[in-house]
């Protein structure tokens, strides 16, 4: 059995105001080639949805005929 999500804490006072100052100023960690590899993998990724979306299409509109 899964255990349960413990509750998100709440950050108040000086821990809030770190955490914020981190966020404001976080930087991107990854260099050009992997957002360039990142992006290849997701345009392939986008292809094979976009080819299954067209074949589910046409088996739908094959079979819509045949009825």
């Amino acid at each position: 059995m899964a255990m349960p999500i413990r509750e998100t804490p709440i950050l108040f006072g000086e821990d809030a105001r770190r955490f914020e100052e981190k966020m404001r100023n976080a930087k991107c960690t990854l260099t050009q080639k992997e957002r360039d590899e990142m992006m290849a993998s997701y345009r392939a990724v986008l292809a094979c949805l976009e080819r299954g979306e067209a074949s589910r299409k046409a088996r739908l509109a094959k079979k819509a005929a045949n009825v």
